[in-house]
């Protein structure tokens, strides 16, 4: 009796301690070199096999350490894995594909435009291990009302001799106001859900153009001489810094017949009414 004990507690030990560690990424690289890596207690025989969009790796390995290297592009959003580890199912499930796209950082030259004026953009896109990712970026300007504005589509990537993207996009001339933003996702993508993952963005807005008020000051130095009146004439924001321009004063004599009294305009001491 004691011999059966020991003897199952011994096969239990052995089944608990055999369970392989199966090291998987959590997403495909697409374009990029995958590895998975096995490890066991002991030299056992490993089966794997990837699906991937048509694509098929089937490799069998032995040793306590095993590591398969495979390549993925498809641009399916998802493969199926599946690891058999000395016969026995061990994995078979499947794992998300996408780009190994981390973060794109968005660089423009101010906070607010007017219609027709230049968005100028700089694109740092990287990836997990912290390089440059050089795949194919979308780039576009969204209006305030959500929509595209195809006219500054464009597709571009980071070359080999340099580190980001430049770009120009001007915004159009009838147009609408409000928040707008530059947005940047990879060419390949795969699910929505992966698409919200790698969406950026930058804010901005678009303005009307709006003149400042302005308040028109004029002082007037009487004589009894016309030619020798002086009027002065003094233009400033609210703020208190000056406008600059150009005013034109006239000088006109006004009976208490004239029709056009009422419309006219006049510079009284002080302020221009």
């Amino acid at each position: 009796m004691r011999l059966s004990v020991f003897i199952l507690l011994i096969f239990i030990i052995s089944q608990v301690y055999t369970n392989p560690v199966i090291v998987l990424p959590p997403f495909l690289k697409l374009h990029e070199q995958n590895v998975i890596t096995i490890v066991n207690e002991r030299s056992v025989k490993s089966v794997v096999q990837i699906e991937h969009g048509g694509e098929k790796t089937n490799k069998e390995m032995t040793g306590d350490v095993q590591t398969i290297s495979f390549h993925t592009s498809s641009r399916q959003p998802m493969a199926h894995i599946k690891i058999k580890v000395d016969g026995k199912v061990e994995l078979d499930q499947d794992v998300p594909v996408r780009p190994d796209l981390f973060n794109v950082h968005i660089h423009i030259d101010k906070t607010i435009y007017r219609k027709s004026e230049i968005v100028n953009v700089r694109i740092l896109p990287l990836t997990h291990a912290g390089t440059i990712y050089r795949g194919d970026l979308n780039i576009c300007l969204v209006n305030g009302k959500g929509f595209v504005e195809s006219s500054t589509m464009r597709t571009s990537k980071v070359d080999e001799t340099s580190s980001m993207i430049i770009e120009r996009l001007e915004i159009p001339s009838h147009t609408f106001f409000g928040d707008w933003m530059v947005k940047v996702q990879p060419v390949e993508l795969g699910t929505k859900r992966m698409d919200d993952i790698l969406i950026f963005e930058k804010i901005f807005q678009v303005q009307d153009y709006d003149l400042p008020n302005y308040r028109l000051y004029g002082f007037i130095t009487d004589n009894s001489q016309l030619d020798d009146t002086k009027v002065t004439i003094e233009a400033k924001y609210f703020h208190g810094k000056p406008v600059n321009g150009s005013v034109h004063v006239y000088c006109r004599e006004v009976g208490s017949s004239s029709q056009d009294r009422s419309h006219l305009t006049h510079i009284k001491s002080g302020e221009w009414v």
